[in-house]
């Protein structure tokens, strides 16, 4: 009989089950998150209330450990199941029937996954380790194998857009490479330089990640035939790709679900508590991430929605000035699924700043339309006070929370007070030639904070040794927002010597004295 568990109570929440899990898959027969044991134990989560749980008795003769699980709309669940004589695939039916296709000897196998035979009629790949080869097993049980590998095979990904062609990983050749189920032919070796496990296409097929022995995973972009290297804070074991360009992974080690997102280099986890040892994450239909908890006998959700901070962090501006550009979110599904006509509140610490509605919070709504779907703009911002200033915007109808945490405030400017060099001074040209690069300075207050909106004067000092643009010896020019003024071209007159070009602020007594060469 089914055993309950307690309701939610978020929308990222802990689901007791009755065994320690070693991998999980969602199965669209049922809509339930399906799992299996070390032991080869096959049950399943409901993920509705009542939220009861269900492990299938084993059947006779099954023994030994299994690692991954696959569900096949249609026929059931499959796992792979070995020990130090024999192995087998292992089927358990919805109703939980256990049936076994034994193979013809012992061999370890680490990942299984669905694909499509050069007929495009659905099998089970699964690399067997210690044969080197791929066995492919159809709907009744048939298996058969691929050619031997020479360099081994241990992982298996296929992308749910190119069902034919398998991404699969070669500890000894330290590789990654395709198989062509169309021609039965292994494809050349993408070289990584270090030993792969585990692999995750992404559903498009556009990209492929591989999971190291180490804390490094490895996203090949196959289009442009390019690799890129990700640190990670723990090796990962199981890894799942979504439709967003997100990697999620998992390891026993890391008491933690981590993700590297779309476009960075650098990995993110989320706790799952100490003690909780995730082995294996699936999504479901309605784009929730499910974790396996090893360690506490459990399954735990992970929020269905996620906000995106696309632009106006890494900003600065000074007190009472507002920043250059607002803040941009995007609100999706767990897969990427935009999502429009969703409130979202930006808001700041009180006191800190205000948006143009003159107050610390506003709400905006994400687009629902083409381009902007998805999408919500704050207005500008205007901090009242120097400092850091995070801004925080939250979905409100959901948990989901982005944050802008890179933006500095600095005093408010007093008056200028001097004029600071920058470049542009030493030049030599030869006579009737414009010098190369302007003179560039900035102006500051006294205790060094830019100031922007003062006229700064370059003239030159010397009789018809220079002139700036229509044959003037003094131009003046506008500080902008960081304080700084470029000089117009000079260009050099029709003799020869050295001269200087005086920098001055009005109503300040320090100016610059820029020397230029005529040769």
């Amino acid at each position: 009989m089914p055993s309950a568990a307690p309701p939610p109570v978020t929308d990222s929440d802990t689901f007791p089950i009755d065994a320690s899990v070693v991998d999980v898959a969602w199965h669209n027969d049922d809509q339930n998150v399906w799992f299996v044991t070390a032991q080869g134990d096959v049950g399943y989560f409901e993920p509705r209330s009542p939220w009861g749980n269900t492990v299938f008795s084993p059947g006779p003769g099954i023994t030994g450990t299994a690692n991954s699980l696959v569900t096949w709309t249609g026929h059931g669940a499959w796992t792979f199941v070995t020990d130090d004589k024999a192995s087998a695939f292992v089927k358990c039916t919805t109703d939980g029937q256990y049936q076994v296709y034994a193979l013809n000897g012992a061999t370890d196998c680490r990942a299984l996954a669905l694909g499509l035979n050069k007929d495009g009629r659905p099998r089970l790949v699964a690399p067997l380790i210690s044969w080197g080869q791929l066995a492919f097993v159809d709907s009744g049980g048939g298996v058969s194998y691929s050619m031997m590998y020479p360099d081994g095979l241990y992982g298996v990904s296929i992308a749910a857009q190119q069902r034919g062609r398998y991404w699969l990983t070669s500890p000894k050749g330290k590789a990654l490479l395709a198989y062509d189920a169309s021609t039965g032919a292994f494809g050349s070796p993408i070289l990584l330089g270090v030993e792969p496990r585990e692999v995750a296409a992404a559903p498009a097929g556009d990209v492929v990640w591989v999971a190291t022995k180490d804390k490094v995973v490895f996203k090949y972009t196959v289009a442009e035939g390019t690799l890129t290297r990700v640190e990670t804070p723990f090796a990962a074991n199981h890894m799942l790709a979504t439709a967003d360009g997100t990697l999620w992974f998992v390891s026993t080690a890391g008491d933690a679900v981590g993700y590297v997102l779309p476009d960075k280099t650098r990995a993110s986890t989320i706790p799952t508590g100490q003690g909780s040892r995730p082995s294996g994450l699936t999504m479901s239909g309605d784009s929730r991430l499910w974790i396996a908890l090893s360690g506490r006998r459990a399954l735990q959700r992970v929020s269905r929605h996620r906000l995106a901070a696309v632009s106006g962090d890494d900003q600065r501006t000074t007190v009472g000035q507002h920043f250059p550009k607002p803040f941009e979110v995007k609100a999706m599904l767990l897969d990427g699924t935009p999502v429009g006509g969703q409130k979202i509140e930006f808001s700041v610490e009180e006191g800190a700043g205000v948006f143009e509605n003159g107050e610390h919070t506003e709400i905006r709504h994400t687009g629902s339309q083409s381009e902007q779907l998805g999408f919500a703009i704050s207005s500008l911002l205007t901090p009242l006070q120097e400092g850091p200033c995070p801004v925080t915007a939250r979905w409100t109808e959901s948990d989901a929370v982005a944050s802008f945490t890179r933006l500095t405030v600095n005093p408010k400017p007093g008056r200028a007070d001097r004029v600071r060099y920058v470049s542009g001074a030493g030049q030599t040209v030869p006579p009737g030639k414009s010098f190369d690069n302007p003179m560039k300075v900035v102006v500051e207050d006294a205790q060094g904070n830019t100031v922007e909106g003062v006229q700064v004067a370059f003239r030159i000092l010397g009789e018809n040794m220079a002139s700036f643009p229509g044959g003037t010896d003094v131009v003046h020019v506008p500080s902008g927002a960081d304080g700084s003024a470029d000089s117009p071209v000079l260009t050099a007159g029709d003799k020869q010597g050295d001269f200087s070009v005086e920098v001055s602020v009005d109503d300040t007594w320090v100016s610059l004295l820029l020397r230029q060469n005529i040769t």
